[in-house]
């Protein structure tokens, strides 16, 4: 777990994107994973919503996952560890990464 992992976590902000993650990102967005890897971090274009995202998972959870949504960089930030709701959902989407989904609960 990253150090920046040990930051406090706001349950309410995690909830609200865990929502937002199923009920939009999942519902009306699509989730593509890239057939390359970048630098060992497998790679997910979120496309659908008002902007286009990139999501990016380390396999071996050497780090926390990236959103280059706002979100991520400020609010999540601080509130969330990072996780936006488009982590949440690339998580969610699946199986071999779901695990990864433990480090907003601890």
């Amino acid at each position: 777990m990253d150090a920046k992992a040990k930051q406090t976590l706001d349950l309410r902000a995690r909830d609200d994107r865990f929502f937002r993650a199923a009920e939009s990102v999942l519902k009306t967005y699509k989730i593509t994973r890239r057939k390359k890897q970048e630098a060992g971090t497998v790679i997910f274009d979120i496309t659908g919503g008002t902007q286009d995202y990139v999501v990016g998972v380390h396999p071996e959870w050497l780090h926390n996952p990236q959103c280059s949504c706002p979100d991520a960089a400020k609010r999540a930030k601080d509130s969330t560890r990072g996780y936006c709701k488009h982590i949440i959902a690339v998580l969610l989407s699946n199986d071999e990464f779901r695990c990864q989904l433990l480090e907003v609960f601890l």
